[in-house]
């Protein structure tokens, strides 16, 4: 049989902390169309069933649009289980509201819930802040293949009552097979016990740059009690964040071939950062508008940073006779944070060298 674990899609999101208006409006279509994308794989390969383990939603609530899409989806996918598992950002989710739900969509609650698909059992449970007793009662048949769906970040030792997290401590030995948890936002995996394992299926598509890398959800497909898990990387577009060192470059375009060789296998589709990092001197070209405007067409969305640093023997103008000597002992008297001594330095050097700075 094969199943689907998936987590963390977020639908609804505004996606506004980088985007306009317009490319955040297509990135959350986007969203549900990947969702929907996902329903066909299922359909296509022989799902039995998709399980959400968590934070479907961005929100409780959310426009009717994604809500109808949603009911829709899981409604034509009929040959299809789900099961829904509220998350912390979806605990009082609309979608479970109002008009009578698909026959197809199964919902864990506040007590462990159990479903079972052929000889498999799925049980699931929405924490909250009273934890030790729902960690004690889990019962599970040792000789049927489980699947225990929580959402949560995992902890070790310690209190069981902390928001959203999952006690992987009080979970082992417990005949657990598949622990299927959402609350992360990239894959990871790793063994519970002798009998089982966990993992984290990540979200469908990264939403903002500290969700780089790629997005997708786990393929289960357990025959005779033996689990095969698979990745399987899904989503339309990735986020990048590239470290592009600039020391030893002299111009402007130097940098921009730089960061082109570094950039090259990215896909246009993609979103990107690039950090400037590493040394410059007081002669380097370093103009980031020039650069942002030679790079951002290239890609769905892009974005710079200068995290560079002068280097420069200050030293030798400490007790320098000269108009430059003693601006540079004035900022350094200054009390002013480092980096920004640092730039005053640089466009104040710069300007009575005779260039032209802007600020």
């Amino acid at each position: 049989m094969k199943l689907i674990h998936c987590s963390d899609i977020h639908l609804g999101a505004s996606m506004r902390t980088h985007l306009s208006d317009s490319k955040a409006q297509k990135r959350q279509d986007e969203l549900l169309a990947t969702f929907s994308h996902m329903v066909d794989y299922a359909i296509n390969n022989g799902v039995s069933g998709v399980i959400i383990a968590g934070d479907l939603l961005d929100t409780d609530e959310c426009n009717l649009k994604t809500r109808n899409f949603l009911i829709d989806t899981i409604k034509n996918a009929s040959g299809i289980q789900f099961y829904y598992l509220c998350g912390n950002h979806d605990e009082n989710s609309i979608l479970l509201r109002g008009e009578e739900l698909p026959t197809n969509l199964n919902v864990f609650g506040n007590g462990w819930t159990t479903f079972k698909i052929e000889d498999i059992s799925i049980t699931g449970v929405t924490l909250g802040t009273n934890n030790f007793e729902i960690y004690r009662s889990l019962a599970l048949e040792p000789k049927a293949f489980n699947i225990v769906v929580l959402h949560g970040a995992d902890i070790h030792g310690r209190s069981t009552d902390e928001p959203d997290t999952v006690n992987l401590d009080l979970l082992k030995n417990r005949n657990i097979d598949y622990l299927a948890l959402g609350h992360l936002h990239t894959f990871r995996e790793g063994r519970l016990d002798s009998r089982g394992v966990y993992a984290y299926s990540g979200c469908l598509e990264g939403r903002g740059f500290d969700e780089c890398g790629q997005k997708g959800f786990i393929l289960l497909d357990i025959s005779n009690k033996t689990l095969n898990a698979e990745f399987i990387p899904f989503s339309r577009r990735m986020l990048h964040e590239i470290d592009v060192d600039i020391t030893g470059l002299r111009t402007t375009r130097d940098i921009i071939e730089r960061a082109k060789n570094q950039l090259n296998p990215i896909s246009p589709n993609d979103l990107v950062r690039i950090n400037l990092i590493g040394t410059y001197t007081i002669d380097t070209e370093k103009h980031l508008e020039l650069i942002s405007s030679t790079l951002e067409t290239k890609y769905f969305y892009f974005q710079i940073r200068d995290k560079s640093r002068l280097a420069l023997d200050l030293s030798k103008y400490f007790d320098d006779v000269s108009i430059a000597g003693e601006f540079v002992r004035q900022v350094r008297r200054s009390g002013l944070p480092p980096e920004t001594q640092e730039r005053v330095i640089t466009l104040g050097l710069k300007a009575l060298t005779g260039e032209e700075v802007k600020l």
